[in-house]
């Protein structure tokens, strides 16, 4: 039989683990406050804890403010409790200082971490796991959940006094485009918008997806102006995409609402619904444009 005979089977070759003989491992969060959020340890110190400082933060009192730490030391990755108020568990079992295997569960507070080793065969259905759970499947940008999670701690560290601002983008005339060329072509227009936002992301901003033709920018240590002036370069280079990349028969534009965290507002709904205000006074004022609220 020929090498392409579809009824001859291939020898498969595994090579699981292989990481090129640098650290790699994740910690996960499988279970309590912060659920899914992660972090990558190569062959640095990583703290968890309840402070905003840690490498990880879970905001949940019965996390102490420095729990534990995770070390690369001697090709093993240890884990080390720093003093926590609850102990830190590996296996359900009280631990001082130990040596992680890959699949441990290591139990911080109400929190339940997964350590896995990079590139194990669970690692790999984890990563997949986590995925459909925390990204929107046709833009590829965090989902709304995920995005509403970031936007707390964000929120957390406004409490405390770091600058903070929020953009809510709206896409102009949407359902036209929708009852005019279908949903396909809406689909379309979607994911090209969300890749000009995904590419215009300074560090540390965090756009996601809230659902329909709406997405959100969440911008931390960023004062109004900047805002507004990273939301303005935004709607240009939305107004600036080439229609014929979806059969459009007119621009993509859009309204963009923007405001900064006030010592005056309590919760981050108080904070959406801001800025909700100010995307509505865009779209009222004759869209394709940002609108602001002034401190």
């Amino acid at each position: 039989m020929s090498r392409s005979d579809p009824q001859t089977t291939q020898r498969l070759r595994l090579n699981l683990g292989d990481s090129g003989g640098r650290p790699g491992a994740r910690i996960v969060v499988i279970h309590g406050e912060n659920l899914g959020a992660q972090i990558e340890i190569g062959d640095q110190t990583v703290v968890v804890g309840r402070s905003v400082s840690c490498d990880l933060q879970i905001p949940h009192a019965s996390v102490s403010r420095q729990h534990c730490r995770i070390a690369f030391e001697r090709e093993a990755y240890v884990l080390e409790d720093l003093g926590s108020t609850n102990q830190t568990l590996v296996n359900e079992a009280p631990v001082t200082r130990i040596e992680l295997s890959d699949g441990d569960q290591i139990a911080v507070g109400d929190a339940v971490l997964k350590f896995m080793r990079r590139e194990s065969l669970e690692d790999r259905y984890h990563q997949a796991m986590v995925e459909r759970a925390t990204v929107d499947t046709l833009t590829g940008l965090p989902n709304r959940r995920v995005w509403r999670d970031a936007l707390e701690r964000a929120v957390i560290q406004a409490q405390a006094g770091a600058a903070l601002s929020l953009a809510f983008v709206d896409l102009d005339h949407f359902k036209r485009i929708n009852d005019e060329l279908g949903h396909l072509a809406g689909d379309d227009v979607l994911r090209a918008v969300a890749t000009v936002i995904r590419n215009a992301q300074l560090a540390g901003f965090t756009a996601g997806r809230l659902g329909g033709e709406e997405f959100a920018v969440i911008l931390p240590n960023t004062p109004l102006q900047k805002a507004i002036d990273y939301s303005e370069a935004l709607r240009r280079a939305i107004e600036a995409l080439q229609p014929e990349t979806a059969g459009l028969p007119r621009r993509i534009t859009t309204s963009i609402g923007v405001v900064q965290w006030q010592t005056g507002f309590q919760t981050s709904a108080e904070f959406m619904r801001a800025a909700d205000a100010e995307l509505f006074r865009a779209k009222a004022a004759g869209r394709n444009r940002v609108c602001w609220a002034s401190p």
